[in-house]
């Protein structure tokens, strides 16, 4: 039984050509291919080439040449169905035919003819798009030169157009004998009704330019529709639903043009959509890809890996706002898994890649590209414009962001820099910050931004509430400082208190100012078990907090203190043996400190209804 065509081309497609010569003979890189002694031919010099673009082979000696199933049948003189059985046993492929499987083979027919389809749907939609002279043909050649397509542009990646009506396109489709349920199954037509077939099908596509999508052996495999007249009521963009040829997850637009200059430059830049793409190329900006609108997936990071190589470059460019941000945070942590180097762009607010090259010239997007920094650095500046790490909450946000950006960086070097780096940003010691990293190496992505849950206070030093706001307050806010410094009796007032002790010493001295460099410096001076402390407490998640606060908390303070004084007097005043004169004593303390405790309770009563 002979092996499915898309079995064969499954197999060639998991299979690296590299990494399968490899194995078998040393290969030296040189520029953007790799060589070696041919091992069809006695020869001293390397003169067997194998290209990971064009996943082949050639020997200048012997013009031996083919692809990594030639090579393999020729190296261990394999027939052609035992070689595809190992090559597919390599990538973890199952070949099934060892007896006829109706179900494979009508599978594998449609393949054959969704393929068909959408090659030959190009075609006409590009035609319709150029030739036609209906009013919707008219309206999209006018927005493309108005965006600035012109038409060797639209030649060059053949877009098209589906017509407002539908017509012509589906009687070219009966015409061709593309059946209703084929035309399904590509994905250019729609169920009216998943649940009753017999209600018929639309076309999926209407009054859309038409980007068509190509995997990367170039074969036109599906579309991606974006409307050209002000309609806020139609989605922007429209894909084709996923097909037996189509894994939205595992293509990139434009990597059957773009990949070439990905494996010449070891190096590809992402951007977000197509015609920003398009006007990248058309610039000179090869090297560029774009996902479909989805998060960047495991699947995108190999297919890039095989062009740009295990130590490849990867440049991101996304939109300037939030959703941009997070978007590249999700593909630096797959891009990262992958150990490749991820850099990023940050564009103008306001503009994309096609907008700054109209706008600007290729030269201004170029020099974007040239000074791209390193990730980490770009998402420092990114949170840095957008906190405020004076304030606690930001500072939490900021630590939780960069911890697991900094866990995934592979080298151990780079990766301690950064851990010093953020630190001295934040406040805090290296060493409590580098803790965090660890223990948020192995967290999802998407348990980042959630609350902090370590822990990692110093068992021995346990303080209340009070203190706590007290300590970051006196650490953090600038009047709480100024109120601390300006008033030597709070200074004789936490004497007064019961474990009060980690207070006086940082009223003592404090730091020269809120700054985080000063904080970090001023808590790298105290015992490990106070620094650990105090980095926690900096990095708490709570309200916003001020002086106002931090009096509050005095005086909260001081009444508990009061409260086990009293407590403490009762119970000896009822001590055996104790005189009169004694309980007496005792008993004149215990109404001072009640007097001073209805006090308290009333300074606490008229700061609240200040505030009110």
């Amino acid at each position: 039984m002979p092996i499915p065509e898309e079995t064969i081309q499954q197999v060639l497609a998991a299979t690296d050509i590299v990494e399968l010569v490899e194995s078998y003979l040393p290969l030296k890189k040189k520029g953007q291919d790799y060589w070696a002694c041919c091992p069809f031919h006695s020869e001293k010099s390397a003169s067997f080439k194998v290209s990971s673009i064009r996943q082949g082979y050639y020997c200048f000696g012997c013009n031996a040449k083919g692809n990594a199933i030639s090579f393999m049948m020729e190296y261990e003189s394999l027939d052609f169905p035992s070689t595809v059985k190992r090559l597919a046993d390599r990538v973890g492929i199952t070949i099934q035919e060892d007896k006829y499987d109706p179900k494979i083979y009508k599978e594998s027919a449609l393949r054959k003819k969704i393929t068909q389809i959408n090659q030959e749907s190009c075609n006409w939609f590009h035609d319709y798009l150029l030739k036609s002279n209906s009013f919707d043909a008219s309206s999209a050649r006018k927005y493309l030169k108005e965006r600035k397509i012109g038409i060797e542009t639209a030649k060059n990646w053949k877009i098209g157009l589906a017509p407002a009506d539908p017509k012509p396109f589906e009687d070219w489709n009966k015409k061709n004998g593309f059946t209703q349920d084929q035309m399904i199954a590509s994905g250019l037509r729609s169920l009216k009704d998943q649940d009753d077939i017999s209600r018929g099908s639309y076309s999926r596509f209407k009054n859309r330019i038409m980007f068509p999508l190509h995997n990367d052996y170039g074969d036109a495999i599906a579309f991606s529709g974006r409307i050209f007249s002000e309609n806020n009521k139609l989605a922007k963009y429209v894909n084709s639903p996923e097909t037996l040829v189509f894994k939205k997850s595992e293509i990139f637009f434009g990597l059957n043009k773009s990949k070439r200059a990905i494996a010449k430059s070891e190096s590809a830049i992402i951007c977000e959509g197509q015609l920003d793409l398009i006007r990248c190329f058309e610039n000179g900006i090869e090297n560029v890809v774009a996902p479909l609108g989805t998060a960047f997936t495991e699947s995108h990071v190999q297919l890039l890996r095989r062009f740009t190589g295990e130590k490849g470059e990867v440049i991101l460019c996304f939109d300037s706002d939030q959703a941009g941000y997070k978007a590249a945070l999700r593909a630096y942590e797959e891009l990262s898994k992958a150990g490749l180097f991820t850099k990023s762009i940050r564009l103008p607010v306001g503009y994309d890649p096609d907008s700054l090259i109209q706008d600007k010239g290729p030269d201004e997007f170029k020099s974007l590209i040239n000074s791209a920094v390193n990730f980490y650095d770009f998402q420092i500046e990114t949170l840095s414009k957008r906190l405020n790490l004076n304030d606690s909450r930001n500072r939490v946000e900021f630590a939780n962001d960069l911890s697991y950006t900094i866990s995934l960086i592979k080298d151990p070097i780079a990766r301690e820099a950064s851990i010093h780096e953020v630190a001295v940003r934040i406040g805090i010691s290296a060493d409590e910050f580098r803790k965090r990293v660890v223990n948020t190496s192995n967290n999802k992505f998407n348990q980042r931004e959630s609350k902090n849950n370590i822990n990692i206070r110093s068992p021995e030093i346990q303080v209340s509430q009070d203190i706590e706001i007290l300590i970051r307050l006196s650490l953090t806010d600038l009047d709480t400082m100024e109120w601390i410094r300006s008033t030597p009796s709070v200074h004789d007032e936490l004497k007064t208190i019961n474990d009060s002790d980690l207070l006086i010493e940082l009223f003592s001295s404090m730091p020269k100012s809120n700054k985080p460099e000063d904080v970090n410096a001023f808590i790298s001076t105290k015992k490990p078990e106070i620094q650990s402390l105090l980095n926690e407490l900096l990095l708490k998640e709570t309200m916003t907090l001020s002086v106002v606060d931090a009096k509050k908390a005095l005086i909260r303070l001081k009444m508990k203190s009061l409260k086990e004084k009293i407590d403490f007097n009762k119970t000896f005043s009822m001590k055996e043996g104790l005189s009169n004169e004694e309980i007496l004593t005792i008993t004149s303390k215990v109404e001072t400190h009640r007097k001073e405790l209805l006090d308290f309770k009333k300074a606490l009563t008229n700061i609240d209804l200040r505030q009110q």
